[in-house]
């Protein structure tokens, strides 16, 4: 009886410091998961447009799609190095970056947003949502570059509690 009950608190604790390793990647976690739809979203309408330029929102998602995976992964087995979610979030910085530029907001516009007409409002939505898709994404690998080097916050709260344990 005895060590059944030791057996079932052990568990309990591996199950919370595995689920702690986890939560590590919690806003990595809705980050991706915001930019994957968003991208659908994209994609979608793309392909209602039947624009060539389709290429860039399904690239995108293959990314993700491999981020997702690995996310998936780093709950069996934890992981301070999320490679492709690293590279998920550097090519959406870089993606956006590329459609910050004038081109884009001049005679790119309509083929990169063919669901949108070409006014100055549509333009300034664009813009905002992809400066705000910039600073997520570079809030993401700021996240991820702490947790690679154990500098985060959640990282000292799981030694401390790893300590209690011991």
């Amino acid at each position: 009886m005895k060590n059944d009950r030791q057996t079932a608190e052990k568990n309990k604790q591996a199950l919370s410091l595995k689920s702690m390793y986890f939560n590590r990647y919690l806003i990595v976690r809705y980050a991706t998961a915001l930019f994957f739809f968003t991208n659908l979203y994209w994609l979608a309408a793309m392909v209602l447009s039947q624009s060539v330029w389709l290429i860039v929102p399904a690239g995108l998602m293959l990314i993700y799609i491999a981020s997702m995976a690995e996310q998936v992964k780093i709950y069996s087995r934890h992981t301070n190095d999320a490679k492709y979610t690293r590279l998920a979030f550097r090519a959406q910085l870089i993606t956006n970056l590329l459609l910050l530029t004038p081109v884009a907001f001049l005679s790119s516009f309509t083929q990169l947003y063919p669901f949108l007409s070409s006014e100055t409002q549509a333009q300034a939505a664009i813009f905002v949502i992809l400066t705000a898709g910039i600073a997520i994404s570079a809030l993401v690998l700021r996240r991820l570059t702490k947790i690679r080097t154990n500098e985060d916050k959640h990282y000292q709260r799981i030694k401390q509690y790893e300590e209690v344990l011991n």
